[in-house]
């Protein structure tokens, strides 16, 4: 590269990259997490989120619509914890719900009072 390879050349703007995961306590202030190499930062990220913020509600959703597959692990994860409610306004209710165990009515339950005690309901 040389003395002179940082100097005199343009680059290319750099197009926004996208995030296969962004999650949140909020629709309107997702964070972008990146595991390129498959190290659990997704995970890492969920916990960090739980612990930090306690949201009611975790907001979950992908810049690449074609696939889903990252958001959906994260529902897996979110699931295996128990106690948790998520919004993955890209997937279906149904098959949200069903990743959760329940009803597609219990889960609307829980988005709309996420303090409540669904299984009163059921």
């Amino acid at each position: 590269m040389g003395i002179f390879g940082c100097f005199g050349r343009k680059q290319a703007p750099q197009a926004p990259s996208v995030c296969n995961l962004r999650i949140g306590a909020s629709p309107d202030r997702l964070v972008a997490v990146d595991d390129p190499n498959g190290r659990g930062e997704y995970q890492l990220a969920i916990d960090r989120l739980l612990r930090e913020e306690e949201p009611a509600v975790v907001y979950l959703r992908s810049d690449n619509p074609d696939d889903l597959s990252v958001v959906r692990r994260a529902l897996e994860y979110l699931s295996s914890l128990g106690g948790e409610v998520a919004v993955a306004e890209q997937i279906p209710e149904a098959d949200v719900a069903a990743l959760f165990g329940v009803s597609v009515d219990q889960y609307r339950l829980a988005v709309a009072n996420p303090d409540g005690d669904v299984g009163a309901f059921a």
